[in-house]
């Protein structure tokens, strides 16, 4: 098949799409993949290590890093989820929704079927009205509603309080969302949607996610359309990333360090990672341990430390995090599915959005610590939540017996097994 992807937001939305299109190209299918990363990263040459087309969609406002920096603190400040969800599309998506929507107008013209993030409604609306074979893809589980799922940004009183709750967060994320995804419908001539994460969100043939089932369950009342596929994760043969220099040494000369990392919402500015290696130093001091700070800046040099932190722009998750004692960060789904997957427990510092709900996740699973939000974060509570799961060896045991799970598991053939079954014209 001639298949299209498309996918929008921060790396840890675009790697599962690269992961998925890898392997639908193995599996011998004509893939193009239409990219907007919000940091402008460039996935080139992973498309032509593995075969498929891809191409960029950028942000045509181009805004300047200052302008990226003040939005980003204002997000952080809000912390309320559903006004960084207005932030977030007023600034990151709302520029795009034009370009985005032409260029998934000419994917249906060319595939047989397309693939979208859950929340790329442009690619929604020009498969329905191309009338070409959609599914999309949920990198988070509290994006599909279910009477046996907490409603995200509410409090978990029990079951008992999910129908009213999902009730509340449907009727923000409508207000938000709507208004949006109705003027490109009525424009494009398609009626209303009334319900932004049961039709905008979701597809009626096929809804992939992309979680481990050692996570999340699929509920009963989700019905055949939504499958848990696994994490989208890049198999081991596809790996190319290699251990920055001395990092094996420093790992080999002492006890196993905790591993920090704010992922992709650490701002690339040198001031803000000062900020957030201070906190994370004194951190360290308070808790006594050793560590590597993974930091998105050239010189690493300008970020003072002592001899127990090792600092790193980037790191092989697969084969660094198995080596750690515990892994801090951010809360998004792929760094959330790469530390279990690696048999570590973690400490969630929640920025924003569905980082809150991966943090509630792990503690759940009981391997992590106290989720701490960016917000007013301290090394005083952060250090409380490491020295929990430090002195917590059951936390430790309870992640590798998930990841010795998860290795198990291949999310990105499941994934194509499922699009080859249910997206094939002659199926439908």
């Amino acid at each position: 098949m001639r298949i299209g992807l498309q996918t929008w937001g921060s790396e840890g939305d675009v790697q599962p799409f690269i992961a998925l299109a890898a392997g639908l190209t193995k599996a011998g299918h004509e893939v193009t993949l239409l990219v907007s990363d919000n940091a402008g990263r460039d996935y080139s040459g992973l498309a032509k290590r593995f075969g498929f087309q891809l191409r960029n969609i950028p942000n045509p406002e181009n805004p300047s890093a200052e302008k990226v920096e003040r939005v980003w603190r204002e997000i952080i400040e809000v912390g309320n989820p559903i006004r960084q969800a207005e932030l977030v599309m007023k600034h990151g998506f709302d520029p795009l929704t034009e370009s985005m929507y032409q260029a998934a107008t000419e994917l249906c013209h060319m595939n047989d079927a397309v693939v979208g993030h859950f929340f790329v409604f442009p690619l929604h609306i020009a498969a329905e009205k191309a009338g070409v074979p959609l599914a999309k893809v949920n990198v988070v589980h509290n994006s599909l509603p279910s009477s046996e799922i907490c409603p995200p940004g509410l409090p978990d009183f029990g079951r008992w309080s999910y129908p009213l709750g999902w009730k509340l967060v449907r009727g923000m994320v409508n207000r938000i969302f709507l208004p949006r995804i109705n003027s490109l419908r009525q424009r494009e001539g398609l009626p209303f949607d009334d319900d932004v994460m049961m039709q905008s969100w979701a597809s009626d043939t096929l809804n992939l996610v992309a979680v481990s089932p050692t996570i999340c369950h699929a509920p009963a009342d989700w019905g055949g359309r939504h499958s848990v596929c696994g994490f989208l994760n890049m198999p081991s043969e596809m790996t190319i990333e290699e251990p920055p220099a001395g990092l094996e040494d420093f790992l080999a000369a002492g006890e196993p360090p905790v591993y920090f990392t704010f992922g992709s919402m650490m701002l690339t500015n040198r001031e803000y990672i000062r900020e957030s290696v201070g906190i994370w130093t004194e951190t360290v001091r308070k808790v006594g341990c050793r560590a590597v700070f993974q930091l998105p800046w050239e010189d690493l040099s300008v970020f003072e430390t002592d001899e127990r932190v090792f600092k790193v722009k980037r790191a092989p998750y697969k084969t660094i995090f198995p080596k750690c004692a515990l892994v801090v960060h951010h809360g998004g789904a792929g760094t959330t599915q790469s530390s279990l997957l690696a048999g570590r427990p973690s400490v969630v510092v929640a920025h924003m959005a569905d980082q809150f709900f991966w943090g509630s996740e792990l503690e759940r699973l009981g391997v992590a610590g106290p989720t701490r939000h960016r917000k007013g974060l301290t090394a005083a509570n952060l250090a409380k939540s490491i020295q929990r799961v430090l002195m917590n060896p059951d936390m430790a045991d309870k992640a590798a017996t998930l990841g010795a799970a998860m290795s198990g598991e291949d999310g990105v053939k499941t994934a194509v097994n499922l699009i080859e079954a249910r997206l094939r014209p002659s199926t439908l």
